[in-house]
């Protein structure tokens, strides 16, 4: 049995919308995208708590953050934090709550991380109706890079999540801009795009998709298409006021620091921009690197903007400029690394599913297999070359992070910081380039030298004199050279100055070394 056809009349943009489902399609499309949900918080927890960073620094910068705001100090004013505020804000509850241990923050990722599915399904029903909400879900579920930043704390996945639900309900908003549903749709486009951008700034890009819709609707209200009045325009009111109530009700704690805000969120990246500017030439091969290793997505999303461009199906627009200008924003980036490429993987998986078109019926498509049916057909076989290619990826991938987390540097690790454990007491603070094995001991460092990084050090962001100053409160008890950050050019004297003021209680090698009063 197929769902009837019907024309509401009443509909504002005059669409053909389909009739009462049958119950088991009903029930089909409660219980898929659930047990979606499940595989993905099984992907997601198993080896969640691998006590290794997996991407070399940047996860225990963000794992100090949040013990130093676990220990009362503020964002900006005494934590030096270079993203937006809600990406910290977000994680650390679940941090919090679990004792504030690696896997709690991983699992405080992962879960943020969730929202995405729902944003792959709003986005799918929008484009492709039922068969196209589950087929975005189920491509999103298994995306490698999705999935492995869902392990990591880092702000991108979150940012990506944020902004995926943001324009799946702007889209859904726009199928029925009218509806009953509508009101709410738009609101919470509005919250959760804020919500994405601040994440991480890389989310701006999600205004193009939401800003466009936005005006095509402000052109149909103001050349007075059927079924439009000014009512027309609450959805888009509600859309911008919850974006800008969402974004002053986040910023508001710190805007007693908003110089200093501004200058780690902006001014530090700008900075960071002009210093390695020369760094921008290797760009192409990161995109390359990535438009290879993401190309049967890239081939669906090309498809499905032919497709679309052959139906006349204009809303693949929106989702073409998404993709553009978050491609040129990344060809921008200054460093960039692999990980901000997930950006990329909403407009791809939207413009994937796109191409599949709408599907009333297994029953009515097969009987009218014509050129609309092929361009389907072709779709999904792309769908099903990701499916296939994707899968394969994961026992490598939790095999790697097995051997990671056992291997010779992970128990050397763990060496370094049980001896940093025994050498200092919990309340007492540890200077260091060496971020997540201080984390791993228990211990924490100046809220202010939770970041010394390359990048930090060479715009001048740590000084040899905040160093020493830092390193001569008595609240800290020792000095880990452990990543050879500390001994660059901009900060050689300071090994000098350690040898003066401490004692060296462990040398493990060139560069890694443990000093204590």
């Amino acid at each position: 049995m197929s769902a009837s056809i019907v024309t509401d009349e009443n509909s504002p943009t005059g669409k053909v919308t389909p009739g009462r489902a049958p119950r088991w399609q009903t029930i089909f499309m409660w219980v898929v995208p659930l047990a979606f949900l499940a595989i993905a918080i099984c992907m997601r927890l198993y080896n969640l708590g691998q006590p290794f960073d997996h991407d070399g620094y940047d996860e225990g910068v963000y794992w100090q953050s949040l013990r130093a705001m676990a220990a009362g100090h503020t964002l900006y004013q005494q934590v030096f934090y270079s993203q937006p505020p809600f990406f910290l804000l977000s994680t650390y509850p679940i941090f919090a709550l679990f004792g504030n241990t690696l896997w709690s923050a991983r699992f405080g990722i992962a879960l943020v991380s969730l929202l995405g599915l729902p944003g792959a399904f709003l986005m799918g029903k929008a484009l492709s109706g039922r068969s196209g909400a589950i087929v975005a879900m189920l491509l999103l579920v298994l995306d490698p890079l999705y999935l492995s930043m869902s392990q990591k704390i880092e702000a991108e996945v979150s940012s990506a999540a944020f902004s995926f639900l943001a324009v799946g309900a702007a889209y859904l908003w726009w199928e029925n801009p009218d509806g009953p549903g509508g009101v709410y749709l738009a609101a919470l486009s509005g919250i959760t795009l804020s919500l994405g951008i601040l994440c991480k700034l890389l989310s701006v890009t999600s205004i193009v998709p939401v800003g466009l819709l936005l005006l095509a609707r402000l052109w149909q209200i103001w050349h007075k298409q059927a079924g439009t009045n000014t009512r027309s325009l609450r959805p888009i009111v509600i859309t911008n006021i919850a974006c800008l109530a969402t974004f002053l009700i986040v910023v508001a704690p710190f805007l007693g620091s908003y110089s200093s805000m501004l200058r780690d969120v902006i001014t530090f990246h700008t900075d960071a921009k002009m210093a390695l500017i020369n760094n921008q030439v290797h760009n192409a091969a990161i995109m390359q690197s990535f438009l290879q290793s993401t190309l049967p997505l890239t081939i669906a999303a090309a498809f499905g903007l032919l497709a679309a461009l052959l139906r006349r199906d204009w809303r693949v627009l929106p989702l073409v400029a998404w993709a553009l200008v978050t491609l040129y924003i990344l060809w921008i980036q200054v460093p960039l690394f692999y990980r901000h490429f997930i950006a990329l993987i909403p407009p791809l998986i939207s413009l994937a599913v796109i191409g599949i078109g709408s599907i009333s019926s297994a029953r009515d498509f097969v009987a009218r297999f014509k050129p609309p049916q092929v361009l389907t057909s072709l779709a999904l076989l792309l769908i099903v070359v990701i499916i296939g290619t994707d899968l394969p990826q994961y026992q490598p991938y939790y095999q790697t992070a097995s051997l990671y987390g056992t291997d010779t540097h992970a128990r050397f690790q763990a060496h370094v910081a049980n001896d940093v454990r025994d050498s200092i007491a919990p309340d007492q603070l540890v200077v260091t380039d060496g971020q997540f094995v201080v984390s791993m001991a228990g211990r924490n460092t100046p809220p202010d030298l939770v970041d010394t990084s390359i990048v930090r050090i060479v715009t001048g962001y740590v000084t040899l004199q905040q160093l020493i100053h830092d390193a001569s409160q008595p609240q800290v008890h020792a000095v880990l050279f452990f990543m050879d950050r500390l001994d660059l050019p901009q900060l050689t004297a300071f090994h000098a100055w350690v040898a003066q003021h401490f004692h060296l209680k462990y040398k493990y090698g060139p560069g890694k070394e443990l000093w204590v009063r």
